[in-house]
């Protein structure tokens, strides 16, 4: 719609504007569009999916149980004769989430979903920004219940836009009250007929009130809040619903008695994030079938951003993504980081370019030594000859990851009863030391191997029934389980060879040497033997050198008297295991970095990811405004060196490297003088400082400086400021 006017005007029409549907996926489609022939694009996506898909799998199962109950609770309300509240209480839900601020929204908007499809579809959901007054509150509370909650997501047709509009011009946001919302109630759901008033009496349509962010809001508007509806609960049916990011003592501390007596408050517990988080990581991302790993230092990074600044397990995520992202961006090699059925196929697609890329990696050079001369010239010079080997070596790699987490997880088994954690209390923690060292060469598993050889014979078999389970979880992955033999194989560890049987053969094998362990520990006997020795015939004793032969006596009267001690049957069969489980996990536990072709599949480059996900803003400010080409790469910003100063820079880096130059206080009108001579070096110092375009440009970069902390205003002297920074 275009308008042609003389003068200059602002002109609007009604319902001119409407919300696209498509804006949301602009970026997405914009780089599906740059990137929808590359290899290793279509692998990331495709992978990436799959994670998504894992996760809110693993969302819905982890919450479905507390939300449905929350919404079992709000519906038992709807029915008058089954739940009667006291008059002037208000039903509450108290929902503990955790202080995980931005996995919240999730939670929420699930929540608010089942509210919508089993109780009600009236639901007010208010923020602290929206509540700073109880008159914004109020106003907030009684739009959204009239008019509707809507989340901010594309699925809604344009016909539910015309509905919302419709009802957004009848009420404005100032007329809405409680008085607007009781009429508003009574003239919808308060029928004056005596056979829908009947109808009705047994059924209520609620009306929920979110508040997600509780410490967040004034206690005082809260409080006044909790009274306004409490006078109006016996003419409208509210509930609220508290979200309590730390505990329920909050809840009490900012409500009185009067307060929180009008409350008949239920307390429902969320998940932990860190618990939350170890589903996550143990279920999606530590197993054999994840296509793309994170090196042990990248792992341990991204747990320490979640554990040390947000416990956020979303950030945790896009961490991850960002990894993802990183390691995919513009290497078609990675696109052999794909599910192991697809290898043979990806291999064939690579280019001779690809293939070169795959010769200079690190790990190749230790795999090319081991080669004769021939070997050697075939895999430079033979595309062909290459191709079978990386397939070859693509397949040993998934082998080597499915021995290795199941030995991870089968390690955590026997650690985690030991004391002191010497190496962690969750699989994360012992993924992140195997990924980063050759953990069995540590002397922190010799000590939880010594430890394991004192266990008692019941714990032993709790901790090998454990192990068992663990396994056959392994196993039921890749195939479904065969029943054991009647009589499994005598324990040989000479058997297990590490290249031939690694993979699902050596969990198998590992499977029946624990299955014949528990059945010697179940029954063996735990009576040991002494034999004492009475030595009496070599106590002949020198008498010329009494000093001398009185400690050759004292020490043979302590081998005439020694007691010799027996192992028992259990303490033999539970030393050969714990030597068996020292030779398992030396073989099982053997860091990525020692097989071939792993920085296909893994990631590894922390150093790059750090400076992104652990973000440093003084650091990035300073650079931003001491060398601005680092950050806008345009060449008026090349400078002969950090310090020098130009009249191309921009006027908020110009006033900044100014101000470094001062004191502790700076005087304006010099700074002012120093500004307008870059500027305008060659006029005049009383035409240049004096031009009002420079004392705008001046103002304005030191109103920034000012914004971003650098300087204040200083209360001894009027026109100078106070640096605040050295």
């Amino acid at each position: 719609m275009t308008t042609v006017s003389v003068s200059k005007g602002v002109f609007t029409f009604a319902e001119a504007f409407k919300k696209s549907k498509k804006t949301k996926n602009k970026s997405d489609s914009w780089v599906n569009t740059l990137f929808i022939c590359e290899p290793w694009y279509l692998q990331y996506k495709e992978n990436w999916n799959l994670f998504e898909n894992e996760i809110k799998q693993l969302h819905h199962k982890t919450y479905s149980i507390l939300l449905n109950d929350i919404v079992n609770y709000i519906n038992s309300f709807s029915h008058s004769r089954q739940c009667v509240t006291p008059e002037g209480v208000i039903p509450t839900a108290t929902l503990l989430t955790g202080v995980n601020q931005p996995d919240h929204v999730s939670q929420f908007t699930e929540l608010i979903n089942l509210i919508r499809e089993n109780v009600t579809s009236h639901i007010a959901m208010i923020n602290s920004q929206d509540g700073s007054t109880v008159k914004l509150l109020v106003e907030n509370v009684v739009w959204q219940l009239i008019n509707g909650f809507h989340m901010l997501d594309n699925s809604q047709d344009e016909s539910d836009d015309e509905n919302f509009e419709h009802k957004k011009r009848r009420l404005k946001k100032n007329q809405c009250t409680m008085r607007a919302l009781q009429k508003w109630y009574d003239s919808k759901y308060v029928c004056n007929s005596p056979s829908k008033k009947k109808q009705n009496a047994n059924t209520k349509r609620l009306l929920v009130v979110i508040i997600p962010d509780f410490e967040s809001f004034h206690c005082n508007v809260l409080q006044d809040f909790v009274m306004i509806v409490s006078s109006y609960i016996s003419k409208l049916p509210i509930i609220l619903i508290f979200g309590v990011a730390t505990s329920v003592s909050a809840l009490h501390k900012s409500f009185p008695y009067h307060v929180s007596s009008k409350l008949l408050i239920k307390v429902f517990h969320s998940h932990s994030s860190p618990v939350y988080m170890n589903q996550v990581l143990e279920n999606i991302f530590l197993t054999h079938t994840s296509p793309f790993h994170l090196s042990g230092k990248a792992f341990e990074l991204l747990t320490d951003v979640f554990l040390f600044y947000d416990f956020s397990v979303t950030g945790l995520i896009q961490g991850i993504k960002y990894c993802m992202m990183d390691h995919y961006y513009g290497d078609n090699i990675k696109s052999l980081c794909c599910p192991r059925e697809k290898i043979v196929g990806v291999v064939m697609d690579l280019t001779t370019e690809d293939l070169e890329n795959i010769r200079q990696l690190l790990s190749f050079r230790a795999y090319l030594e081991k080669q004769n001369c021939r070997e050697k010239i075939k895999l430079f010079e033979d595309d062909s000859f290459f191709r079978e080997i990386l397939c070859k070596e693509m397949l040993n790699l998934h082998d080597y990851l499915f021995s290795f987490y199941a030995c991870v997880k089968l390690f955590f088994v026997f650690l985690k009863d030991l004391p002191k954690n010497i190496l962690g209390k969750s699989v994360r923690e012992i993924y992140s030391k195997c990924a980063s060292e050759n953990i069995a060469s540590t002397q922190a598993f010799k000590e939880c191997m010594q430890l394991i050889n004192f266990q008692s014979q019941l714990k032993l078999v709790d901790s090998i029934k454990n192990a068992l389970t663990a396994v056959n979880l392994s196993l039921e992955i890749a195939t479904p389980i065969k029943p054991l033999r009647s009589t499994p194989k005598k324990n040989n560890l000479n058997d297990v060879a590490f290249g031939r049987d690694f993979g699902e053969l050596f969990i198998k094998s590992v499977r029946v040497h624990l299955t014949t362990f528990l059945r010697q520990i179940e029954n063996a006997k735990n009576e040991t033997t002494t034999l004492v020795t009475n030595n009496t015939e070599d106590l002949d004793v020198d008498a010329e050198t009494p000093l001398v032969n009185r400690y050759k006596l004292k020490e043979k009267l302590l081998r005439a008297t020694r007691v010799d001690k027996v192992q028992s049957e259990f303490e033999m069969i539970r030393s050969r295991f714990v030597n068996y489980l020292e030779d398992v996990f030396t073989k099982g536990l053997q860091p990525p970095h020692t097989q071939t072709f792993y920085e296909i599949i893994f990631f590894n480059d922390v150093s790059s990811v750090k400076k992104q996900i652990v973000g440093s803003p003084r650091g990035a400010i300073h650079t931003a405004l001491s060398n601005p080409i680092h950050y806008l790469q345009c060449k008026c910003c090349v400078l002969p060196s950090s310090e020098s100063v130009a009249d191309t820079l921009p006027d908020v880096c110009l006033a900044y490297k100014l101000h470094r130059e001062c004191g502790k206080h700076i005087n304006l009108y010099d700074w002012l003088q120093a500004f307008a001579a870059v500027l305008r070096p060659n006029e005049d110092d009383e035409q240049r400082y004096q031009d009002a375009c420079v004392q705008l440009r001046f103002t304005r970069a030191v109103a920034e400086l000012q914004f971003l902390g650098f300087i204040k205003s200083s209360k001894r002297k009027t026109d100078h400021v106070m640096r605040l920074t050295w």
